[in-house]
């Protein structure tokens, strides 16, 4: 990795920037999944990597919900609100 994308992944801002995504599209998806009447919980997980890239996830604790299982009506809630957040 060259110096400076290591840099640019330990800016605070945009390591920020990746945060505020996530939280936006946690945000519509945990509206999508409370308005479809989910049990979901949706969850922001940010860091940076070993070799210096920062990341955010954007994480269900259903993930029965989010792809349909026996027993969840699949909703793509993260997929969906992804898309729409664009």
């Amino acid at each position: 990795m060259t110096d400076w994308f290591h840099k640019l992944n330990q800016n605070k801002a945009v390591q920020r920037g990746c945060r505020v995504k996530a939280e936006t599209i946690a945000k519509r998806a945990q509206a999508i999944t409370n308005s479809e009447g989910g049990e979901a919980n949706i969850t922001v997980q940010s860091g940076v990597r070993p070799k210096g890239r920062a990341f955010s996830y954007v994480v269900t604790d259903r993930p029965d919900e989010e792809y349909g299982g026996k027993t969840a009506k699949r909703t793509s809630a993260v997929t969906r609100a992804a898309r729409e957040t664009r």
